[in-house]
């Protein structure tokens, strides 16, 4: 049982900004919706998820 081969599995969540562009349209949209009267969690994730990319990857290795 010591020696046996067993898959390992991993998550890596890599979250890196967009260009300044987007940071401008996230703050932008995010404005807007607090404007109207969005729920601010809402707002905050849409804001998120235009000004950073986040990429998530799952992955499988075999340990020895």
């Amino acid at each position: 049982m010591e020696n046996t081969m067993v898959p390992r599995f991993g998550v890596t969540i890599d979250i890196t900004p967009r260009e300044p562009s987007f940071a401008l349209i996230g703050g932008a949209g995010s404005s807007l919706g607090i404007w109207v009267g969005a729920p601010e969690w809402a707002v905050a994730i849409g804001a998120f998820l235009v000004t950073f990319r986040v990429s998530v990857r799952v992955w499988k290795r075999r340990s020895i």
